[in-house]
């Protein structure tokens, strides 16, 4: 039965009937509850499984603009090629470039402040869906970009320079792709940064809030002791985690490197 004084760490330990790997970030992520900018910044080194439990609560004003990138990347690219792609169907008519390319550089637009975004405020977001995003800008803006040339070439476009804001669309693509390469092992630039923004984070904790999730943990890991979920190595190492750490430490991405410990 969970005490009055429970914190959050220790009432998900109580109520957890296994322990799995990914338990150790998600005990980390209850016990950072009320440190929304640790949370972030970690969100970087966690598994997948514990991004959900890491991005609780911390959500930026940004959000709604990372939201809109993601609606834009599936409908004004493609939208754009449609329009264009009809044009093949009748060259007797005037092909919308001019259109075209105002819908693909208001996704580029969109879909760049995304970027920027994620990159400065990252909630760890999975690669993959970085690079399907990349998909939904690069193709269909290739295409467009491929029927405005030829349209532009027969003297059949209607405003011929809103083949730059397709063009424009096609850079935003790769550079998802780019963005989107995976987690860098550990020394690489990518890592550092990441690992210095934990580092601030953690410096910044005021020390009575350093002290609460620092007992809460460890009640938790008694907890999780006494009803036998982790055995005295686990219980041991992990007490002598500093916070910040605990999933890092105890269950590390099998495909990003740990790197030197935060203070």
């Amino acid at each position: 039965m969970a005490d009055l004084t429970d914190g959050p760490a220790t009432i998900y330990a109580r109520a957890v009937s296994a322990w799995q790997p990914i338990d150790w970030w998600k005990l980390e992520a209850r016990a950072l509850g009320g440190i929304p900018d640790l949370r972030r910044a970690l969100a970087f080194f966690a598994p997948t499984e514990a991004w959900k439990d890491l991005s609780k609560g911390v959500s930026t004003g940004w959000g709604f603009l990372l939201t809109l990138s993601h609606i834009a990347s599936f409908t004004l690219p493609a939208v754009a090629a449609f329009l264009l792609a009809a044009w093949l169907f009748d060259r007797d008519d005037i092909a919308p470039v001019g259109v075209a390319g105002v819908l693909a550089a208001v996704a580029a637009v969109i879909g760049g402040i995304g970027l920027i975004t994620e990159h400065r405020e990252s909630l760890g977001t999975d690669p993959k869906i970085g690079r399907l995003l990349g998909f939904l800008h690069l193709i269909p803006s290739l295409l467009g970009a491929m029927i405005a040339g030829l349209a532009i070439a027969q003297g059949s476009a209607a405003f011929p320079i809103g083949i730059l804001g397709i063009i424009l669309d096609v850079v935003v693509g790769v550079l998802h792709f780019v963005f989107s390469r995976g987690p860098a092992q550990d020394g690489s630039d990518r890592w550092r940064r990441n690992f210095a923004r934990l580092e601030k984070a953690l410096e910044e904790l005021p020390p009575d809030e350093r002290a609460r999730v620092y007992s809460d943990i460890q009640h938790a890991l008694v907890v999780l002791g006494d009803r036998g979920l982790i055995g005295d190595d686990a219980l041991n190492r992990a007490g002598d985690v500093r916070i910040g750490l605990l999933g890092m430490t105890m269950a590390p991405r099998a495909d990003l490197t740990p790197g030197p410990r935060a203070g």
